[in-house]
């Protein structure tokens, strides 16, 4: 979509992919809220999205219904400037994303979500007054890998 710079995504190379462009057809313009399974990993995401038209969009949820429920809601000056997190191996999956943080431009952080510290880190900083405004990846029985869209 245009405008939009996407990057990513972090994880293995199991499940199938999901991405909200092309499930919508809207360009993300803002994330609303972020809801995350997880345990000794992140089993899942889902997240409310604003669109270039003004109307809410939910995707996923991407990944098992297993682990623990966390739901993130952003208020509405409130953006996501920096994404982070780690994956690797666990259990029987060769690469899956282990853990997920997300800092907004209030400088709040939330998470980690799932198990900090296992595997191979990743961070995506947001500068010069772009955000992230949504996910892609790939997903099955865990969230598998995952990439975001940065509105510049």
């Amino acid at each position: 979509m245009e405008g939009l710079v996407k990057i990513g995504p972090w994880g293995g190379r199991g499940g199938d992919q999901r991405d909200i462009v092309v499930a919508a057809g809207v360009a993300p313009h803002r994330l609303e809220s972020i809801v995350i399974r997880c345990e000794g990993a992140v089993d899942a995401i889902s997240f409310t999205y604003a669109g270039v038209d003004g109307v809410p969009r939910k995707a996923g949820p991407w990944g098992g219904s297993g682990g623990r429920k966390y739901k993130v809601m952003f208020g509405a000056t409130e953006v996501i400037k920096e994404v982070s997190g780690a994956y690797g191996p666990y259990g029987d999956y060769a690469g899956i994303v282990r853990s997920l943080t997300f800092v907004t431009n209030l400088g709040k952080k939330h998470g980690p979500f799932g198990e900090p510290g296992q595997g191979t880190p990743f961070s995506v900083p947001v500068q010069d007054g772009g955000r992230i405004v949504g996910f892609f990846g790939r997903s099955g029985g865990l969230l598998d890998a995952v990439g975001v869209y940065v509105h510049p």
